[in-house]
């Protein structure tokens, strides 16, 4: 790796920080064992050796001992409750978790077993005196217990975790696309995300607990557990109307994708490489790169000096229809909706009501937005959208102008990581 991994810079931490504060949030006291506290012979033995010295250690009012590896911070904080109330109902057992049957850490012997650390060498852990253990194994979908970031390529992607502010349908496209690309990304949204495409928008995550855009799975998630699901192919998407997520993460890169028409507070030191959607951004003021977002001849262009288009407040043209196609609320409170995404539509057709006012369509079309009932909305405030088009498939599918946008990012990612900011 170059130098000691568990100094290496992880998610807004060391990668040791990072497991510490992983099992600080399950069991009670924690033994960190660097090799500052052990012989060097012993450090330099390898993993046998390590934890034989290491036993020596463990106070002797330990009835048992978890044994975590410091390179492992990706274990769902879920996995390790379930593993402590095992140990908790059981304490007289071994215990260790697997992957899909293929057995990982921690693993946890109780005291009348600590005799047998002496017994461990080389560089060779406890996989010496599992087999005549016979541990109760818990079996997990958690890919987080058997991956340990042992070879540079299995930190590599974590070094250059990116950061999308909002996971509406244009963010959530950029998030496919990176995704796509091999990136790790995770998403911030409201706490009550204001998207109208749900369908095509992780943010749908917040409301339901996850959430699949064209394959990709989202999960609403705490910063604890980002690790965790980024392992497990799982894009996190965390609720941060402070905009904590950043300062905690340390992203490589930020792509602030909440389509404000405005900037809300994004800088250019918030990460190596920040990019502004839409108006309210100039690069390179205050981002690296602008993506244009208005439909047209420049749509997704990365611009590296000045501002996309700015915003005119008509919607863009599809099927000939502008604002008519777009559905505003007549006044201010929660919408109740009577219809369903994809589902056609003919114009006059009520559609809904809010705060006792009919919602009536203006078009013709197929249902392609609709705000979530939990949402308050204000009067003239954007809930809902029609398709013209009349195809029910656009509904559920990331739209052409999102990944227009989507390829834009990807664009500047990749020319601005190998130039000097």
């Amino acid at each position: 790796m170059g130098r000691n991994k568990l100094s290496l810079p992880l998610l807004g931490k060391t990668v040791l920080e990072q497991t510490v504060t992983l099992y600080q949030q399950t069991f009670p006291e924690i033994l960190v064992i660097t090799p500052l506290l052990i012989a060097p012979s012993s450090v330099q033995e390898g993993m046998g050796g390590t934890l034989r010295e290491a036993a020596r250690l463990i106070p002797p009012s330990w009835q048992g001992v978890v044994v975590a590896l410091g390179d492992m911070p990706f274990i769902a904080p879920t996995t390790l409750k379930t593993f402590f109330a095992a140990i908790e109902k059981a304490p007289e057992e071994v215990w260790a978790l697997s992957f899909q049957g293929r057995r990982g850490h921690p693993v946890y012997l109780p005291r009348r077993y600590f005799s047998l650390f002496s017994r461990l060498f080389g560089d060779v852990g406890l996989r010496q005196l599992l087999p005549e253990l016979t541990p109760k194994t818990i079996d997990t979908e958690d890919y987080g217990v058997v991956f340990d970031l042992d070879k540079p390529e299995d930190y590599e992607p974590y070094g250059k975790l990116i950061l999308v502010k909002g996971a509406g349908d244009i963010a959530s496209g950029i998030i496919w696309r990176l995704y796509q690309a091999g990136f790790k990304v995770v998403a911030t949204e409201l706490l009550k995300p204001t998207t109208i495409r749900r369908p095509v928008a992780f943010a749908q995550a917040v409301f339901t607990g996850e959430h699949t855009v064209e394959g990709v799975l989202a999960k609403k998630a705490t910063l604890l557990e980002v690790p965790n699901l980024l392992v497990n192919g799982i894009v996190p998407v965390v609720p941060d109307e402070e905009g904590v997520a950043v300062k905690g993460l340390k992203p490589w890169a930020v792509v602030d994708a909440r389509l404000a028409k405005r900037n809300l507070g994004t800088t250019k030191d918030e990460a190596k490489i920040v990019i502004g959607v839409g108006p309210g951004f100039t690069a390179p003021d205050d981002v690296h790169a602008v993506i244009e977002t208005k439909r047209g001849h420049f749509l997704g262009r990365a611009i590296y000096q000045g501002t996309a288009e700015p915003n005119t407040g008509v919607p863009g043209e599809i099927g000939g229809h502008t604002v008519r196609r777009v559905i505003y609320a007549s006044a201010s409170g929660r919408v109740h909706w009577y219809c369903d995404f994809g589902q056609r539509v003919n114009a006059g057709m009520v559609l809904g009501e809010v705060a006792g006012e009919k919602i009536i369509a203006q078009i013709s079309g197929v249902v392609r937005g609709l705000i979530h009932p939990e949402v308050d909305v204000r009067a003239g405030m954007k809930i809902g959208d029609i398709d013209p088009r009349g195809i029910p498939e656009y509904a559920t599918t990331i739209s052409e102008k999102a990944l227009a946008v989507a390829g834009g990012v990807l664009e500047a990612l990749l020319k601005l990581d190998s130039s000097s900011l």
